[in-house]
């Protein structure tokens, strides 16, 4: 692996789509108030226009061509102008076209409108999740720090194109392109993460322990110790696990079980059923001793999981 292999993080940025919302908005005379959405993130890109949103006492300027990504649940406010008037979003007159994608026009007769595409989604792989995590409460993109400059800027105005027209398939180019948009955004946080408080991401662009970090996510199945993991990476036993500690904030060995637990958790909640080869898959020998550690790390059963995701996915945004 290379210096800069704490860059394969980004290959575990899969978005889980929730719902996307484009907005069709009229002048300036036009508020929106937002929920929270629990477990999520929620993004807006603005296509065309401009507007303010108000997220825990900030209030950010979104151009044309500019994303704001909202990294947690926070509730927040879109706004034509700092005086206009809010209302709930779920007031408003939304069409909905199919499960996962709506359409708001209000104020369609003014003649400058401001169109935004929103989205909420969810990052599930443990990885993404311990990005966001790290994240601030939202990251704001301006069009000219997009890190592929004009293409981005294309991407945009692909949208622009996709959602001012009634295209056959519109609807899937267009949250497609908003995934490509909402990840090169991430990523050009991360390349920048430096300026913030960032333990886990640090650690990860340690040579060292970052290398011994991607062997963990990505052979999660070996029989790691910390003798191997000193080994892999050129380091002795004692020096490794004290630099893995100091940098990470946890010992190999709770980090190596946490990361096992969270893909399991992942896996079982897209679906996946425990045999010999799933627990296999993630370094254990029994089921029994499976079922014994992720009891120890959520303090729930598997069979409460699955429960709770029966309840999760009856009561999922559409």
């Amino acid at each position: 692996m290379s210096t800069d292999s704490y860059k394969e993080i980004l290959h575990y940025l899969k978005l889980d789509s929730i719902y996307y919302s484009r907005s069709t908005l009229g002048g300036t005379n036009w508020g929106v108030e937002l929920p929270e959405f629990e477990k999520t993130s929620m993004f807006h890109i603005a296509a065309r226009g401009g507007c303010l949103v108000e997220i825990n006492g900030s209030c950010i300027e979104l151009k044309a061509g500019d994303l704001i990504f909202i990294s947690r649940a926070c509730g927040h406010v879109i706004k034509g102008s700092k005086k206009a008037k809010v209302v709930d979003f779920f007031s408003l007159p939304i069409r909905q076209v199919s499960d996962h994608y709506e359409t708001l026009e209000l104020n369609p007769d003014e003649p400058e409108t401001t169109m935004l595409l929103c989205g909420v989604v969810r990052i599930s792989h443990p990885a993404g999740e311990m990005l966001v995590n790290e994240m601030p409460d939202f990251i704001h993109i301006s069009q000219e720090q997009h890190m592929f400059g004009d293409m981005m800027g294309e991407i945009v105005r692909l949208v622009l194109r996709e959602a001012s027209a009634d295209y056959i398939g519109g609807e899937t180019v267009i949250t497609r392109l908003a995934d490509i948009l909402l990840i090169q955004a991430i990523r050009s946080w991360f390349e920048n993460a430096a300026d913030f408080e960032c333990r886990w991401i640090s650690a990860l662009k340690d040579e060292k322990v970052g290398k011994a970090m991607l062997c963990i996510h990505s052979m999660p199945e070996r029989s790691w110790t910390i003798e191997s993991l000193g080994k892999e990476v050129g380091m002795s036993r004692t020096a490794f696990s004290n630099r893995f500690t100091e940098l990470v904030g946890d010992t190999v060995m709770n980090y190596l079980t946490r990361w096992r637990m969270n893909m399991a958790m992942m896996r079982l909640k897209n679906g996946e059923q425990i045999n010999a080869d799933f627990v296999e898959s993630l370094g254990y020998m029994s089921e029994s001793a499976f079922r014994r550690t992720f009891k120890k790390v959520f303090g729930v059963n598997i069979s409460d999981i699955k429960r709770q995701q029966t309840d999760l996915d009856m009561k999922t945004v559409t």
